[in-house]
């Protein structure tokens, strides 16, 4: 989605918000507006929250800090940063939050970017936004959203200056304390894209005036930082449609497995069925010519039909076997429970009992459809099962 929504969010939970959609495709601003507080944020979420979320927090409550390292930044190197800065710190290093920005490199000495935060003041930013219903994928100092040509550069935002006098150097002050912070920073000069209070003596270069969130949002994809990082860095979103549509996509893959099972059970049925059927050919084969070595029992079945001229009756029976064998693998749930062939007439004679009176209609089709003659007998209802005979001849 090319559409972002930008919240600035207050020091305090009853400060002024400030938020923006901007269209990151054609640098558009779609909408703009304040809230009184962090309380209203869900009534934003409700009308905003479909788009990710990117949060600016006041550069006055984010330090950024250069690390000095005598070599390039190991695991071991950067898990001991927070005890590097803690003689810096007036607060414990344990309540604090380190997030690593761009390591630089000069002349084989390398300097690491690192901004530092209280904890609290981060959980307390996440959870509003989270509460509300946000996605939020980036929270940053705002100030560090300045442009960087000209420096140093600033704007006016909800009664505070930001300021940004270098790549790694911003921060925010309260509008009443904008005179004092100039006249001790001594900035020779600097670029403001907010009208100049008429009271304040500096020397400064007036920019074309911008919304400031405007402003700022133009800036995001020349700054790679986010302060969610390690324990808060953003947890992947799950697919909402999918969610919807899980229940049923489960409940479909178990009606499949079941039918894939019912058909299985039905194929191994026949299977075992068929295997019977032959077992049952060979031991009668073997009780007729005792001590022969079966090795082809069809053909050798032939070569003893044609001993007696019954050669040809016996290839009408196995292709009238054949084509119903075929039939009765593709229906199913249907037994033979005895066979009868009529050399004379040739013709198969044979009675079975299946699940249902469908099963003997669908049987007496697909035979016609192949080419046979099919007279039904009376079907009868036995219980669970349909009992019933058929007769099956050749057209021809």
């Amino acid at each position: 989605m090319s559409e972002q929504l930008i919240i600035r969010l207050g020091s305090r939970a009853g400060q002024t918000i400030s938020w923006l959609v901007w269209a990151s495709h054609n640098a558009e601003v779609i909408a703009s507006g304040e809230i009184g507080n962090a309380g209203e944020l869900e009534q934003l979420a409700v009308r905003l929250g479909s788009r990710p979320v990117i949060a600016l927090v006041p550069a006055s409550d984010v330090v950024l800090k250069h690390i000095s390292l005598p070599t390039r930044p190991t695991r071991q190197i950067l898990q001991a940063l927070p005890y590097m800065l803690e003689e810096e710190q007036a607060e414990d290093i344990d309540l604090l939050w380190l997030a690593l920005g761009a390591l630089e490199q000069h002349d084989g000495h390398y300097l690491q970017h690192v901004a530092v935060v209280q904890r609290e003041r981060m959980n307390s930013w996440l959870s509003w936004l989270n509460n509300a219903g946000f996605n939020v994928v980036r929270l940053l100092p705002d100030a560090l959203l300045l442009p960087e040509n000209p420096l140093p550069a600033c704007i006016e935002l909800n009664q505070q200056w930001l300021l940004k006098q270098g790549a790694w150097q911003a921060t925010a002050i309260d509008s009443s304390w904008w005179s004092q912070y100039l006249a001790l920073a001594a900035i020779p000069n600097i670029a403001s894209y907010s009208p100049w209070p008429a009271d304040i003596m500096q020397s400064q270069q007036n920019m074309e005036p911008e919304l400031p969130l405007a402003l700022l949002a133009k800036q995001l994809p020349e700054i790679s930082f986010t302060l969610l990082q390690g324990p808060y860095a953003p947890k992947r979103q799950q697919n909402k449609v999918w969610q919807q549509w899980r229940s049923s996509a489960v409940l479909a893959g178990v009606c499949l497995l079941t039918y894939l099972l019912v058909q299985g059970l039905s194929v191994w049925q026949l299977e075992r069925q068929l295997q019977q059927l032959q077992q049952q050919s060979l031991s009668e084969y073997q009780h007729a010519f005792p001590g022969e070595t079966i090795v082809n029992l069809s053909r050798q079945v032939n070569q003893k039909l044609a001993a007696v001229g019954m050669a040809g009756e016996t290839a009408n029976f196995l292709t009238l076997l054949s084509a119903l064998q075929q039939q009765l693998t593709e229906l199913g749930d249907i037994k033979v429970d005895s066979l009868r062939f009529d050399a004379s007439r040739t013709e198969l004679r044979f009675s079975a009992n299946a699940a249902g009176f469908q099963l003997f209609e669908r049987l007496k089709t697909a035979l016609e459809g192949a080419g046979y003659v099919i007279e039904q007998g009376a079907l009868s209802n036995d219980g669970a099962r349909v009992q019933g005979t058929v007769t099956m001849r050749s057209r021809a």
